[in-house]
């Protein structure tokens, strides 16, 4: 009889853990399609450069190197910190460069007039944002001189959005010694969208800010003024292109300011409404990132999202000159300065030597 009563025990025991691992299993085997379905929104370009484009090592842009050597020194939790190709680089550090391409007119590919580098840094546990001046005249690989804002179109015009994302990168990465790891584009036409999707931003105004969004910005609210506002997609578009107050130095300073006001937002939403709005944006977005490369890092976003937030521009006050050359008005750098203090921004003192 005990014996019997024993087996029972043990035929109920064998099939609650049954159960329970089919459950979990269940509930991993749902969890996976998922977000495979969530990530297959997004719009994938190829990891690798295309072949025609040139590397970033150009004979007449000094501080590159066209070789593969690294010099470095090892850190036991955060790996490799050292120089890549020539390029500074940091295997704590993720730099992924965004791209707001201006496409609205029918029939134009558009240029890249938001530039941002997100640095990602777990060695000093930062969030860094670097905007780059659209009108920087550069050595673009492969062409003649112009401004950085034209990478993007000549690059897709020969492999298409990837061709134009890797040939943006390839231009900050050859002027300004960086190792950039990917990209992300959103074009023109999915920007009020991905705003919508999150709710709005919220953004300090001025009372001459305020005024021109009132104006232009095609949203039927139209009572800002100088103060807070939550700001709707229409709105903080044209907020982030007003070029009629300051300059464009300005300008990228309130594109800064609406991706800070993201990243908040982000701190305090719920699960449901970051799901939601990731359902909604993923297609929105392109990427050479891969899906493991994003899980990876959306697992730590909240992690990287409540890290302190700098911000940093190129050129600084004093890294550039002002001329007017074949392609208009540019702003043209002292690469070496520009290159000094961008990597003193994203490594710190932890800065490594050039290979």
């Amino acid at each position: 009889m005990n014996q019997t009563t024993k087996q029972k025990r043990m035929r109920l025991i064998r099939n609650i853990a049954v159960l329970v691992l089919s459950v979990i299993m269940l509930i991993g085997g749902v969890g996976c399609v998922y977000v495979d379905v969530m990530l297959g929104q997004i719009i994938y370009h190829p990891l690798e450069e295309p072949s025609e484009l040139p590397s970033v090592s150009l004979p007449e842009i000094s501080g590159t190197s066209s070789g593969t050597e690294s010099t470095a020194s090892e850190d036991p939790i955060l790996g490799e910190l050292g120089t890549l190709g020539g390029l500074y680089h940091d295997d704590a550090i993720t730099n992924i460069l965004l791209l707001g391409v201006d496409d609205y007119q029918s029939n134009d590919v558009g240029r890249s007039d938001s530039m941002m580098l997100v640095s990602v840094d777990k060695r000093h546990e930062k969030l860094k944002v670097t905007s780059f001046m659209r009108d920087l005249y550069v050595a673009i690989p492969g062409y003649s001189s112009n401004k950085l804002n034209a990478a993007y179109p000549l690059g897709y015009s020969k492999n298409g959005p990837g061709g134009g994302g890797a040939l943006a990168v390839s231009t900050i990465e050859a002027n300004f010694g960086v190792d950039i790891d990917r990209f992300v584009l959103v074009k023109d036409s999915a920007f009020n969208e991905i705003i919508d999707n999150l709710g709005g931003v919220e953004i300090t105004l001025t009372a001459a800010e305020a005024r021109l969004v009132n104006q232009y910005s095609g949203d039927s609210r139209r009572n800002l003024k100088a103060g807070t506002f939550n700001l709707s997609g229409k709105q903080a578009h044209y907020y982030s292109r007003i070029r009629a107050i300051g300059d464009d130095f300005e300008r990228t300073e309130r594109q800064r300011k609406v991706l800070a006001s993201l990243v908040d937002k982000f701190k305090t939403a719920d699960i449901g409404t970051i799901n939601n709005a990731l359902y909604k944006c993923l297609g929105l977005v392109e990427t050479n990132m891969t899906k493991d490369e994003i899980l990876y890092l959306a697992a730590n976003s909240l992690t990287y999202m409540n890290y302190e937030m700098q911000q940093h521009r190129v050129p600084g006050d004093t890294e550039y000159y002002n001329a007017n050359v074949a392609v208009g008005s540019v702003l043209v750098p002292d690469r070496k300065a520009c290159s000094k203090s961008l990597a003193e921004f994203i490594f710190e003192d932890d800065l490594p030597e050039k290979s």
